[in-house]
């Protein structure tokens, strides 16, 4: 799970701004707690702000450092950097995550240069129970300090990892971290102990999980529609969301059919993907995964094997008794429920879904309902959420903990990050619902306006 994500020099953010998941000073709600080793860890954030305060900055950093890890440098045009003063151009932005895995703590991080798409430094440590570091790698390429800090049994493993770590240290832009995962997996069979790199990696590549407004699906990301045994529960959920869905329906299409609108390449790029997620999925059968994908406006369930594309079903919602409906028939605000239900239904476990503008596109009843049912104390889901929201109805001491709700300010082109239970003025005891002192200013987080009755006529 996440403890804490920092980033610094990103597009709105300049000094260093932090989502911090660790319990603060407020008490209560033990069912919003999720435990890692000694500590308590939140499993709801949601994040308060005016627009262009810099809410959805904070999540597109999150997710570029993702990529960052699992691809490499992209396209240029996701590169920001805080433009409130020339002199956030030479310096390096930084994106720090703290986690917990298999009862152990880790913090990975990196700098980078934008102008020149150059590394700068990069490290990864264990935390002990005592906030203690232990290093594992660290590459600091401006100081010219580069050490490794994992050690084997096996001497000629040992050696192997040296020449490894040595090689990148002339790589500036590369990524240690992403090399030893992706062209060093060898290494992994070769002593078990090293196992705990892959871990950070998987949970990079399927524990962390993006929903944006107006963007289609991360590959796999609606995986909670691949389990038929499971619908039983989807059902309920719509029910309670006053969404007519009484029944999904799985039918089998051709490859031709399903990208008949995408150009070759996207479609070999797909595959090549799918082959991938094969040969890094531990859990597959011998044959093939079957991962769920909105392409376009449907959704399709997807079976491929080292060979590519098996097998593709297509998705339909029956209406009451009889109407069978495709995604793209749906209306906006039923796919977006389609598409947050994950959360709740998912099996999977341990996830951190990280979720921009939640209430895009949906009844403010229907938003803080589906907030009300991630929460609720039945669903005893082990999974963290983040949110970015505009829906001030969730703003009640009654319903959330201090230390889940941020306010972002933007003064003078740079976001600051506050948490209630963090904020200086302080929370009245009787101030139990904080909607209307938020929608007053007293936190921030909300625009600056001429009000329509002060304007000069």
């Amino acid at each position: 799970m996440l403890l804490k994500f920092s980033v610094e020099n990103f597009a709105s953010i300049g000094k260093k701004q932090n989502v911090d998941l660790v319990t603060g000073k407020a008490r209560g709600k033990s069912n919003h707690l999720l435990k890692a080793y000694k500590q308590t860890v939140l499993k709801f954030t949601s994040i308060y702000g005016g627009n262009a305060a810099g809410k959805s900055t904070m999540i597109k950093a999150m997710h570029f450092g993702k990529k960052m890890i699992l691809n490499g440098f992209f396209d240029k045009r996701f590169m920001e950097i805080n433009r409130s003063s020339e002199s956030w151009a030479k310096m390096p932005s930084e994106f720090i995550y703290t986690i917990f895995i298999d009862k152990k703590i880790y913090e990975y991080g990196f700098a980078l240069l934008w102008e020149n798409e150059t590394i700068v430094k990069e490290w990864l440590y264990e935390r002990n129970s005592r906030q203690e570091d232990k290093l594992i790698f660290l590459r600091d390429f401006s100081n010219k300090h580069f050490e490794l800090g994992i050690k084997v049994k096996n001497p000629e493993l040992n050696k192997r990892l040296t020449i490894y770590f040595s090689d990148t240290e002339n790589e500036y832009n590369v990524l240690f971290f992403k090399e030893i995962n992706s062209k060093k997996g060898n290494l992994f069979e070769a002593d078990k102990t090293l196992l705990y790199l892959k871990d950070i990696y998987r949970w990079f590549l399927t524990k962390l999980k993006f929903v944006y407004p107006n963007s289609n699906s991360d590959l796999g990301r609606y995986s909670f529609l691949n389990y038929p045994e499971n619908n039983d529960k989807l059902y309920n959920c719509l029910e309670q969301l006053d969404i007519p869905i009484s029944k999904m329906s799985y039918v089998d299409i051709t490859i031709e059919q399903a990208f008949k609108d995408v150009p070759a390449a996207i479609v070999q790029e797909i595959e090549d993907d799918f082959k991938e997620m094969y040969q890094q999925d531990e859990d597959k059968d011998e044959a093939t995964i079957s991962v769920v994908m909105r392409l376009g406006d449907s959704y399709y369930i997807i079976e491929a094997g080292a060979d590519g594309f098996k097998n593709i079903k297509t998705i339909l919602f029956t209406h009451g008794k009889y109407g069978k409906y495709e995604f793209r028939e749906e209306s906006d605000g039923t796919k977006r429920i389609l598409e947050l239900l994950e959360m709740i239904t998912s099996p999977e476990k341990d996830v951190t879904y990280v979720v921009d503008e939640i209430d895009r596109s949906l009844h403010s009843l229907l938003s803080e309902q589906l907030i009300c049912m991630y929460l609720n104390p039945e669903t005893a889901n082990q999974n963290q959420l983040i949110i970015t929201t505009h829906e001030s109805r969730l703003l009640n001491l009654k319903r959330l903990r201090k230390d889940e709700i941020y306010f972002v300010t933007n003064r003078n082109g740079e976001s600051r990050f506050v948490r209630l239970d963090e904020f200086e003025g302080g929370v009245s005891r009787s101030d139990l619902n904080i909607e209307t002192s938020y929608l007053n200013g007293r936190y921030g987080g909300i625009p600056i306006l001429i009000r329509c009755e002060d304007a000069d006529d």
